[in-house]
């Protein structure tokens, strides 16, 4: 058959090509041309039997080209949470990931549903669509009610009703823990407790379930749990130690992970395996594979295991907050999403009380609920920063829920990415409110009750563009430019006073923001994204900044040789003249 396979190049698609290809198939691959994704294809440019087809889910033509004349479509190619092929994850970036994952798959259906012979459809879905499900008894069945909780569930949820409404011939996999063959010594790790029941999938025997799928004419209309069975059936305390064994690493203290239940459970495959057959290893198959892969490298593992322990535990946010508990009160504007929102997480995990502070509440409420389910304590304030009247508001209430703030966060921003002589005035007067004047207006109302105790931080999110003559974010970077200044002055006049006040400068932060960077070609977006700081290590910086004041902190570290490069970098701009963005044109991105 001719099979198009979309997401062909990732963790579960490269497996389920080789597994199609062996079964003699036709198969077109379909995925963006990342650098990743571009070395993977490398290994089967040449190999018979395979097209590959570089194109995005949200671009209609590219869907188009890659549906004709195609038989069967398995369907993997989503943004999840994290190891994302994008180099951002799905809850970090909602709204973009929902425009690829259920906005790709809406567009993949219809043009399938335009072909003169409809084509058949396998969707990948997910057990995460469950939810947590710690309090149900297992094994988790079809029938079973799905209350997902985070935005790359749902969006699985959204994609499952789309295929079933879709008139086309379908079925649907929802797919068990299934870990890459490599060592992954991700911080995700952490986000499952101990005691989470868990079932793993080896990756092969994933990919020989679609395969067999294809082939099936029994699984049509079917909703199918895929699990490695009863003998992969663990507690993620047992499943991670012994990957961690084979990986030379050995088993990380309890406390570096987290006790919020997670979205993972053992399964009811037995229809799945009646109807596929595909079940044949188990997690010592994997151990076994690991430590093939690793080979000499697992003895250097080994070798330097306490520095590499000391590595990974520095990368727990539980671990972190287990080791140095905090106390007070701490304000972080911008809290709805983004640095904010991580940041807020990260202070909370550390002992923290938090107020987040932003215009939606919605948002907020998904923050402080989050907070409040790893055990932190969380209020919420609505307010514009763009409003003089808003920023006094959140100062005089902010004592209300937990006493007098201890720490202010201003991490609010507003972003507008293209030529400054081609903005709106009324976007360029909302950032310089919002970026400049409220930052400049809480800092020192909230320095007015910090200093007459004596004791209190405030830590301004700034940007490294604020020292570095950028086009294409003249504005933007101007108003950056303004907090480091701001704040630098303002450290060295209260040295002695008891309160610090601390500059953040990190490089393009992974946030909804950084999407605007693509402009209107989209030529930006991957390079972009690829090379994006994670919310989440701003957000250690914050803390670090906490516990150790200093005047500034840049992310990653270093980041800190750009004082040292900015009149070069300004020199060769102006000889260079314009640069290729000339052509393109900005519109305006927020997060607030």
């Amino acid at each position: 058959m001719r099979v198009l396979l979309t997401g062909a190049f990732g963790n579960i698609g490269a497996h389920t090509l080789e597994e199609l290809v062996r079964r003699g198939h036709v198969v077109r691959c379909f995925d963006i041309p990342t650098r990743a994704n571009r070395r993977t294809a490398r290994r089967f440019a040449r190999a018979p039997g395979i097209e590959i087809v570089w194109g995005d889910l949200r671009q209609d033509e590219d869907v188009a080209q890659a549906v004709r004349d195609i038989d069967v479509v398995v369907h993997l190619a989503f943004v999840i949470p994290t190891l994302s092929a994008t180099g951002v994850g799905s809850e970090d970036r909602p709204e973009w990931a929902r425009e690829i994952n259920v906005g790709g798959t809406r567009r993949l259906i219809e043009a399938l549903g335009r072909q003169p012979v409809p084509p058949r459809l396998i969707f990948a879905s997910s057990l995460h669509i469950y939810g947590r499900t710690a309090d149900r008894t297992p094994p988790l069945r079809v029938s079973d009610p799905i209350e997902p909780v985070e935005h790359y569930a749902r969006h699985k949820a959204e994609c499952e009703a789309l295929v079933r409404a879709s008139g086309l011939e379908w079925a649907i996999l929802r797919l068990p823990a299934t870990l890459p063959v490599r060592l992954v010594l991700d911080p995700g790790m952490f986000d499952v407790p101990l005691e989470n029941r868990i079932e793993y999938g080896h990756v092969r025997d994933v990919a020989a379930a679609f395969g067999a799928a294809v082939e099936s004419e029994k699984v049509w209309g079917r909703t199918l749990l895929i699990g490695g069975g009863t003998n992969c059936q663990y507690t993620y305390g047992e499943m991670v130690e012994r990957i961690l064994e084979a990986s030379g690493v050995g088993m990380l203290p309890k406390e570096a992970f987290t006790r919020t239940p997670f979205p993972t459970d053992w399964l009811d495959t037995e229809e799945s395996q009646r109807l596929l057959r595909y079940q044949s290893r188990t997690l010592d198959d994997y151990a076994a594979d690991l430590r093939r892969l690793l080979g000499f490298r697992r003895a250097l593992v080994r070798v330097f295991r306490p520095i590499v322990r000391r590595w990974l535990l520095q990368r727990s946010p539980y671990w972190e907050a287990w080791t140095g508990r905090m106390s007070g009160v701490a304000v972080v504007t911008g809290g709805s999403g983004g640095i904010g929102a991580a940041t807020a997480q990260r202070l909370a995990r550390a002992g923290m009380k938090v107020v987040l502070v932003a215009r939606t509440r919605a948002r907020l409420e998904d923050v402080a609920t989050a907070i409040r389910q790893e055990g932190g304590q969380a209020a919420i304030l609505e307010g514009d920063l763009a409003s003089e009247a808003d920023c006094r508001r959140v100062y005089e209430r902010s004592s209300e829920f937990f006493g007098a703030p201890d720490v202010l966060v201003n991490g609010a921003g507003i972003g507008w990415y293209g030529y400054g002589e081609e903005m709106p005035w009324p976007t360029a007067s909302e950032m310089i409110e919002v970026n400049m004047v409220s930052v400049a207006r809480l800092t020192l109302l909230f320095l007015a009750d910090m200093k007459p105790r004596g004791k209190g931080h405030i830590v301004n999110i700034g940007s490294v563009v604020g020292g570095l003559p950028s086009q294409g974010v003249a504005l933007y970077s101007a108003t950056k430019s303004f907090v480091d200044t701001f704040t630098s002055s303002l450290f060295r006049e209260l040295r002695g006073s008891g309160v610090n006040v601390s500059v953040v400068r990190p490089g393009a932060v992974g946030t909804e923001m950084l999407g605007v960077l693509a402009f209107s070609s989209g030529e930006l977006r991957m390079p972009l994204q690829r090379l994006s700081i994670e919310p989440e290590a701003v957000a250690s910086r914050v803390l670090s900044l906490i516990r150790r004041p200093r005047r500034v902190a840049y992310v990653p570290s270093a980041l800190a040789v750009v004082p040292w490069i900015e009149l070069a970098f300004g020199w060769a701009m102006d000889r260079l003249g314009p640069i290729a963005l000339r052509r393109q044109r900005g519109r305006p991105g927020r997060s607030v």
